[in-house]
């Protein structure tokens, strides 16, 4: 066999591998054999039935066993023993495959491009510091506080923190606000439905939010509402509305007593284990956060460090794992289909984007873990499918026996262990600069 490589562009190439008819008659008698050995044909014992009757009767399947037979020699010459780092065969094509003609296989490959490793021991990160703050406590004691809180009817006037019945409909000029954004009832019209008074953190018309502080039930008023320039629906984007509001009841927000019965509730003993659980909650928050920093870090590191072109087909087929993992999880928060269609081109132009480097990081660890021969251990593939089992609910052992048959899936397995196993060589190699958040943001 003779092979003939070409260049399309720097990520993909022709591997044409030429066979000659003497090939292929050479495979064809072999496999006639492989045929006349297994036969069972009436009137003849196993292996003894004439090789015309052979050809004869078996003529579809020895042709396209013979198909599979060439062609498969034809990728261990041509892809197996290729001097370049093949990605993924995106085409295969093949001439007319007899005995008695020469013919070729052409495989269209993406190929991993050579590019030189940049420095990745000693990277410089930063992180913040973990201890938590008096601030940070109270804060999340007025959360745990705020969830067991009763509300009471009250004849006042709504503070914040207290709930408000109440309905609303915003108007831009003579237009309701709901013929913009029928898909968003929070924007336009409600006719009956509590808010938060004040809540900083309520979703929802802000005017609305914030103008329900001082107003009684029976009160009525109007508030204006700025809608920013990049607000979500873009309908209502850099435009001013006017919203009517009639609050209906106000239901005064009554905090619980931290008393015996309270700390009992929480399964603590008392306010100082309660505040020290909540300190171990938050620095173990911090600690997370600073290694998912550290990791992106890391990553920015190497992609800015060194500058390769991706094969294609990798970037194509990352790029629509980006998008589908996005869709899904705004579709969960309620986003409407329409919407992506509507945004579907810079949507898809984000994605890319995104594909590109999570791409681009991939090879780069994968070419260090070759470097640093990192490998995936028995006790790794335990250590993820037990995860995975706890996960999804599974028996481990079951779990086991579905990954076995998938060649793919432990391919996948292997690829996530070695490169999450570099990525934390890197970790550990890295130089650390604690600093505080402000100058944290300010990097």
């Amino acid at each position: 066999m003779k092979t003939d490589v070409q260049d399309i562009n720097p990520t993909r190439k022709t591997i044409a591998v030429s066979v000659t008819a003497e090939e292929i008659a050479e495979q064809e008698a072999k496999l006639v054999k492989d045929f006349q050995r297994q036969a069972k044909i009436p009137g003849f014992r196993p292996g003894k039935a004439p090789e015309n009757m052979v050809r004869t009767r078996f003529a579809k399947d020895i042709q396209n066993e013979l198909k599979q037979r060439v062609i498969s020699q034809a990728h261990e010459e041509g892809v197996g023993s290729a001097d370049f780092e093949v990605f993924n065969i995106v085409d295969l094509s093949e001439g007319e495959i007899a005995a008695g003609k020469d013919t070729s296989v052409t495989f269209t490959v993406d190929v991993i491009p050579d590019f030189e490793l940049p420095a990745y021991e000693g990277l410089k990160v930063t992180n913040e510091p973990t201890d938590a703050s008096e601030e940070e406590i109270n804060k999340m004691i007025d959360q745990i506080l705020s969830q067991r809180a009763e509300y009471n009817v009250a004849e006042k006037a709504a503070e914040k923190g207290d709930y408000v019945q109440c309905a609303y409909e915003g108007k831009i000029g003579d237009e309701p606000v709901a013929d913009l954004v029928p898909d968003t009832p929070m924007f336009g019209t409600q006719k009956n439905t509590w808010e938060e008074a004040g809540s900083e953190d309520a979703p929802g018309v802000r005017a609305v939010i914030d103008g329900l502080v001082g107003m009684k039930a029976g009160d009525s008023k109007e508030v204006t509402m700025e809608f920013p320039e990049d607000f979500k629906p873009e309908a209502l984007a850099g435009k001013t509305a006017v919203y009517s509001i009639e609050a209906k009841e106000v239901r005064e927000k009554v905090m619980p007593e931290m008393d015996a019965a309270f700390f009992e509730s929480i399964q603590v003993k008392d306010e100082a284990e309660l505040r020290e659980r909540i300190a171990e909650n938050i620095e173990n928050q911090k600690k997370q956060r600073n290694a998912d920093s550290e990791r992106q870090q890391i990553t920015e590191a190497l992609l800015k460090a060194v500058d390769f072109p991706v094969p294609e087909s990798g970037l194509e087929s990352e790029t629509e794992t980006v998008l589908r993992d996005f869709m899904q999880k705004n579709m969960q928060q309620g986003v409407p289909a329409e919407e992506f269609e509507k945004n579907k081109d810079s949507l898809h132009e984000g994605a890319q984007k995104a594909a590109h480097g999570r791409l681009k990081s991939r090879l780069i660890l994968s070419k260090i873990a070759e470097k640093e021969k990192v490998k995936a251990e028995n006790e790794d593939f335990s250590r993820l499918i037990m995860m995975e089992a706890q996960q999804s609910g599974q028996k481990p052992e079951k779990l086991v026996k579905e990954i076995k048959q998938d060649q793919s899936r432990i391919n996948r397995m292997r690829s996530d262990i070695i490169l999450g196993k570099t990525m934390d060589l890197l970790v550990e190699k890295a130089e650390r600069e604690t600093v505080e958040p402000s100058a944290a943001a300010s990097e």
